[in-house]
């Protein structure tokens, strides 16, 4: 089902996985960090603490790894509640053959540490955030989540405190939105660029892990109690199911965002399909307890509560895959699938799934002209899913309708063809059920245009083209109304031929059965092909091009508001295009607050990494505690409305910060206006509260 091409022990549960080119590391929670060289497969040990303290819990996520070179972990050393390091340049030499003497050789790691500070203990869970991996998020006992600088481990933000211990935490990729979640089996998702929170739910159990997809508007979570939540932060909904047989651990996403791997402490590795939230696919390893995972490049990498890490080849046998799809052999493409698993994500899968769809159409001819065997055989290698295979036993069932429906069209029974097609829809997707309707359709135009010649010589022979379909229910009507009303749907072609749409349409309003006849559905198609490329041209900024395809449409009047909606969007874009050059910030972002479809704008979205890029150099006062530069680097924002949490959370964590500062000196006398300034602001709040209780001055 997979193929495991290398695996390697540690000294303890493996609880934070990390790989680049060349090199894998990953910690323990016995306070060692290991390191392989790729080239060599070297395994090499590092001790990143005291490794005389207690171990973490087995399923902690109390390490991470950034992506600068560096590491955290959980530590209690003079108070202090983790560690930030640099990762060890990797070494291809030192071949261990046990782990006891990978860590009996051990080291501590000699590059430069940085402590953080804040919690009440050790920190519970961590996690690196921001594209350069510049902010670390930590969360504690204390039920607090704290921001600190990557660089320095100032502390540039603190979140409202949470009743129970943090029991995880996960950032994007750009740092901007945090997920995290407590043991009191809450949930909350904050956007960090606005200091809003954007999800705050209560579900049964406690998250365990969780990660953004869908450029961060989605998240997909998983909890103890064996249940996989989809949660879309725009629309505000909630997919969930109850899917994992054992308690699920950890997640990862590959790399089409398509589906998440899960591992559970039972030793399963569950593929989710993200669409829909379901399992595609599973398999029960060798090992139980699966602690961490992660995906880089071609390997997922799978750490154990034993020590164990193994290194799985997730597109093993993808060139035989891609050999047997090219040659349309599914049989093998199977095959290969039954061998590894993983293949299900990998892109080329999608073509596995298209086959499908278009086999069933094979299957439903080979029904049709009896070739059960053949269908069977074709279906075969699709079968293995649950769906596909309720989907196949369906038409099974149905054969025989299948081959009766095929002799009635080839027979020209029209009448009972379509009686059988009216109650058996299914027959619908039929080559049968389409050479019937096409053989009406130009019976019904053939009809027309007689009439159309001579209307008083040539009804009789008009109704003698149409008398076989006349018992037809869904027919009646439209060949009656033909009949009685023939001069409508003459006006009616001669709108098309005219190319006198607005006409038309209003025609079809007045006469509905119009719409039944095939120029309307064509008509259609155009349209909505039309609206496609309408969109296409909004979203590429060629707004001339848009304005000028709605002009051409206008006339299609089924679709006026369609094109009233896009025609509005190229308005405000064209709108907040000029704010946003005229400077106009306020106006711009108000009108993005009115319209929150503008946020993905590519013009805006580049617009607002100007506040972003102000933030990250503010930060850097944040940490110092300079409250006046902090305030002068954000005053441009601060008309903003939606700016004015994030700068008021920047401005209160300055103050905090000096005066933690000045009381850590005792320099009470200087910290008296910074406290004058932060209870007038700020009010007493916790963190206030905490820090005067830390220096011994809460009287």
């Amino acid at each position: 089902m997979i193929k495991v091409t290398k695996s390697f022990e540690a000294a303890g549960s493996i609880i934070a996985l990390h790989a680049n080119q060349n090199s894998i590391f990953f910690t323990d929670n016995k306070h060692f960090l290991y390191s392989i060289d790729k080239s060599t497969w070297v395994l090499r040990a590092h001790i990143i603490s005291d490794n005389s303290a207690s171990p973490l819990h087995p399923y902690q996520k109390s390490s991470a790894f950034g992506t600068r070179g560096s590491g955290i972990y959980s530590v209690d050393t003079n108070g202090s509640c983790a560690v930030c390091y640099t990762l060890p340049p990797v070494s291809s030499e030192g071949v261990a053959n046990s782990i006891r003497n990978v860590t009996a050789s051990a080291k501590s790691i000699s590059g430069e540490k940085i402590f953080l500070y804040g919690h009440d203990q050790r920190s519970e869970v961590m996690t690196f955030g921001g594209e350069n991996g510049e902010y670390i998020f930590t969360g504690g006992t204390d039920g607090k989540v704290y921001m600190y600088s990557s660089a320095n481990a100032h502390l540039l933000m603190s979140l409202r405190s949470l009743p129970d211990y943090i029991a995880h935490l996960t950032a994007n990729e750009s740092g901007r939105y945090l997920s995290y979640s407590a043991y009191d089996h809450s949930l909350h998702v904050i956007d960090i660029r606005y200091q809003t929170e954007i999800l705050n739910t209560y579900l049964g159990d406690v998250i365990e892990d969780s990660l953004f997809f869908k450029d961060s508007r989605c998240l997909y979570a998983i909890s103890r109690d064996g249940v996989s939540y989809i949660f879309d932060l725009r629309e505000h909904t909630v997919l969930k199911k109850a899917i994992f047989p054992t308690w699920p651990t950890c997640c990862v996403i590959d790399s089409t965002f398509r589906y998440a791997v899960v591992g559970t402490r039972g030793g399963y590795v569950h593929i989710v399909k993200l669409s829909d939230n379901t399992i595609f696919a599973n398999v029960k390893l060798d090992q139980k307890g699966i602690s961490s995972l992660l995906i880089n490049d071609n390997y997922l990498l799978v750490g154990f509560n034993n020590g164990y890490v193994y290194v799985v080849d997730l597109f093993a046998y993808i060139d035989d895959f891609s050999q047997a799809l090219a040659e349309y052999d599914y049989p093998s493409a199977k095959k290969c699938l039954d061998k590894n698993v993983f293949l299900t994500i990998h892109p080329m899968s999608q073509m596995f799934e298209e086959a499908w769809e278009k086999l069933l159409h094979e299957i439903r001819e080979q029904f049709s002209v009896g070739n059960t065997a053949n269908a069977m055989e074709s279906a075969a290698p699709f079968l293995s899913d649950v769906s596909r295979k309720k989907e196949f036993d369906f038409l099974f069932q149905k054969q025989k309708e299948f081959e009766k429906f095929r002799q009635l069209v080839e027979k020209k029974l029209y009448p009972e063809a379509y009686a059988l097609l009216e109650v058996s829809p299914y027959l619908h997707k039929t080559d049968s059920a389409r050479k019937l309707e096409a053989v009406f359709t130009k019976t019904f135009a053939q009809a027309k245009k007689i009439i159309a010649a001579d209307p008083l010589r040539n009804f009789p022979r008009a109704q003698e083209l149409l008398k076989p379909f006349g018992k037809v229910a869904s027919k009646k009507e439209i060949i009656f109304s033909l009949i009685k009303k023939y001069p409508v749907f003459l006006k009616a072609d001669n709108y098309v031929k005219e190319r006198n749409f607005k006409s038309y349409f209003l025609l079809t309003e007045e006469h509905p059965l119009l719409k039944n006849e095939d120029i309307y559905k064509k008509l259609c198609t155009i349209a909505e092909n039309n609206i496609e490329k309408i969109q296409l041209y909004i979203n590429t900024q060629r707004y001339n091009e848009a304005v000028e395809t709605i002009k051409q449409i206008v006339p299609f009047l089924p679709y006026k508001q369609q094109l009233s909606r896009l025609a509005h969007q190229v308005q405000i874009r064209r709108k907040l295009a000029q704010l946003i050059q005229d400077n106009k910030m306020a106006e711009a972002y108000e009108l993005v607050g009115m319209y929150p479809a503008l946020e993905s704008v590519d013009f805006f979205v580049e617009y607002e990494k100007v506040f972003d890029k102000a933030v990250s150099i503010a930060m850097i006062s944040v940490g110092r505690g300079d409250i006046q530069q902090t305030q002068s680097i954000l005053s441009p924002f601060n008309n903003v409305k939606r700016f004015k949490s994030k700068i008021r959370e920047c401005i209160r964590q300055s103050a905090y910060n000096r005066l933690d500062s000045l009381f850590q000196k005792r320099e009470l006398t200087s910290a008296q206006p910074i406290v004058a300034f932060y209870l007038k602001e700020f009010g007493k709040d916790n963190d206030y509260e905490r820090l005067t209780k830390k220096y011994g001055l809460n009287e």
